[in-house]
Order: C-alpha cells, then structure tokens, then sequence
C-alpha cells in the first residue's frame, strides 16, 4: 500500500457517517495516515463525486436510490456490500385498522397530502410516487435534511397526525410501536439495495489488493448499523465512537 493520504466522503447522516467511520478504521489499520473527511450539503457533495473531487465516498444505496450519482461517476469504481438497505412508507399506527397499504392511500382523505422526504432520498421517492399514481391525486413531496425530516417524523410518531412517513432500513425508528409499514404491491420502496463503497479508480492500484479486497468483503450488516446509528441519534455518541462500540463489541439492543 503506497497511498498515505486520501478524502473519505459521505452524506451527514448517521447511517452514511457511521458507514464512513467504520471505513475508515479499516483504511487506517491499512496504513493510511491522512484521510480527510468531507461531507455537507448534498448537491454539492453529489458534485465533488462527479468531479472525481473525493478519493473514497462511502456509502451509495444501488441499484436505484442513488442510481443518478452511480451512473455519473465516472472516474469511481464501486465495490462492496457493507449492508442492505431499504425504504419503506409508514403511518402512525393510530391509522393502522383504516390503512394497510400504499394503494389505499390514493383514495384517503383523512392523510395529510404534504409528504417530507430527506433530500438524498427525495429522487427515488418522487419516481415511486409518480409510479404509484399518487402525485396525480394530489400528494406533494418536500425535501429537507434528514435531520428535519427526522424531527418532524417524531413529532408525528408522538401526536399520531395523519402524516406518512418515508423511512429507511436500516433505522432506530423502523421498530417502533408508533408507527407501521404500509404495504408495497408494486415493490418500488422495498426492493433490497447494496449499500456500496466508491473509490476513484486511479487509486486501486496505490491502494493495494489487500485494503480492496477487505473493502470489498467487509460487511457491517443493518443490525449492525441499526444499532449505530441509535448509538448516535439516541445515546449521543458521534460516529468514530459508535464505530469502536462496534468493533469492541459494546453495542446493545434497546428495549
């Protein structure tokens, strides 16, 4: 490995910086020294990876909720499975007699039409929703960061307001009492995706077949990551801490 120094990118959410983090000690246990960590605003992170801008970017969801940025990265290659994500529409599960799959929501009038999706996954969410039918019957989508979304996500899961909810697994939320998973027929939100790493292909080669191939078979799992991020958005520990949990084998399942 002859690489000494490299920018690790992800998107500033906890399940992606937790990713990076876990990255990370890997890339470090390999040698490498300087890394940079990048992240920010989402559009101009999305930028940076076209440009070939950022060396490592951990981790895209494919084949199709970031299937934009994939196909248009040229300069990276993709590699990995570090977990399986996937999305999901839930309801507060006041609603759970009346409403029991995404179908139904096309004749509903008792569900808020305004819809805020988090902005790295709003492309996908808006293609499902168009597919559905349920933009031609007045439903509109709004991003916003994932940590206002996630926000005004509790604050419906506690009021129990007539709000859909666009998750993703892995979540500390998926498993709530407060809110159920509507039914998918057409397999648009829940069909499985491989979280992948891309690293810039003119650097495989420094990188070393040793460090590629353990990028390459690493695998956190959604449990693993589940728990994570709890460990950040619920216990208040910041990625580099939860990832050492992880690895020390201190993570716990909440009751």
């Amino acid at each position: 490995m002859t690489q000494e120094s490299l920018t690790l990118g992800f998107f500033d959410i906890p399940v992606h910086e937790a990713a990076a983090a876990a990255v990370l000690r890997v890339l470090e246990a390999h040698g490498v020294a300087d890394i940079e960590l990048i992240t920010g605003e989402t559009v101009a992170l999305f930028q940076e990876v076209r440009n070939g801008e950022i060396d490592i970017f951990a981790t895209l969801w494919t084949p199709d909720v970031h299937c934009d940025l994939l196909n248009s990265a040229f300069s990276m290659q993709a590699i990995g499975n570090l977990y399986q994500p996937f999305l999901f529409l839930a309801l507060p599960s006041k609603f759970k007699a009346e409403i029991t799959s995404i179908d139904q929501l096309l004749q509903s009038t008792d569900i808020d039409r305004e819809v805020i999706v988090s902005e790295i996954i709003y492309d996908r969410v808006l293609s499902a929703f168009q597919t559905y039918g349920l933009i031609d019957v007045g439903y509109i989508l709004k991003s916003a960061t994932d940590e206002e979304v996630i926000s005004r996500y509790r604050d419906a899961m506690t009021s129990q307001e007539a709000k859909i909810m666009v998750l993703y697994s892995p979540s500390f939320l998926e498993d709530s009492e407060m809110i159920y998973q509507l039914k998918d027929s057409k397999n648009l939100f829940a069909q499985e995706q491989k979280a992948i790493i891309l690293i810039k292909k003119q650097l495989i080669d420094s990188l070393g077949a040793d460090l590629i191939d353990e990028l390459e078979e690493m695998t956190l799992g959604n449990q693993v990551m589940k728990l994570m991020e709890q460990a950040m958005r619920v216990d208040g520990m910041d990625a580099h801490e939860a990832a050492e949990a992880w690895q020390r084998g201190k993570l716990v399942v909440r009751t």
